[in-house]
């Protein structure tokens, strides 16, 4: 059976809410960070259903959950505050299909910024964002390497501090 998208309900939150702690927990675990997330009620989703509906959507699936957008508006800020895909669930489109509706809630409030937060380790979700124009202001990448092979560079000559030339930026 097809994925059905649709608004989000008061009375399925708590249990989008553990789809997401689960998700969360699903990628932690497989990135060697262990559980990280509980689930905790869902009283700012259920305050932003209240407020703004166009922000909540479900994927569902044969009465099961696939799925869980939330985004909220604040003026000219549209926030994706979460974006989970039931583990089982990923790599079929359900997260692009989602964010393609919280996207249409920016536009359709007129929100000229648009921000979120994922993982710096979950280069899936960072494709999908940079794919729909969501671009990293901060990019931060995990990186490691073996204590052994950054040994000589230390002591090597310490780092020299160069200001950056920022004359080809345009003027704010």
């Amino acid at each position: 059976m097809a994925v059905i998208y649709r608004p989000a309900r008061a009375d399925e939150l708590a249990h989008a809410e553990e789809l997401v702690a689960g998700s969360i927990n699903d990628l932690t675990q497989r990135h060697g960070f262990g559980r990280m997330a509980s689930v905790r009620p869902p009283h700012f989703q259920l305050f932003s259903l209240k407020d703004d509906p166009e922000g909540l959507w479900i994927g569902e699936e044969d009465g099961q959950i696939s799925g869980f957008a939330f985004s909220w508006v604040c003026g000219s800020l549209w926030f994706l505050a979460e974006l989970f895909v039931a583990p089982g669930q990923q790599g079929r489109g359900v997260g692009n299909a989602l964010l393609m509706r919280t996207m249409d809630h920016a536009r359709k409030a007129g929100a000229r910024d648009k921000a979120l937060i994922t993982f710096a380790f979950n280069t899936v979700s960072q494709g999908l964002y940079i794919r729909h124009g969501l671009y990293p202001r901060t990019p931060l990448y995990l990186l490691s390497a073996p204590r052994e092979a950054w040994q000589p560079r230390l002591e090597a000559a310490p780092l020299e501090a160069v200001r950056l030339d920022m004359s080809h930026l345009p003027a704010k």
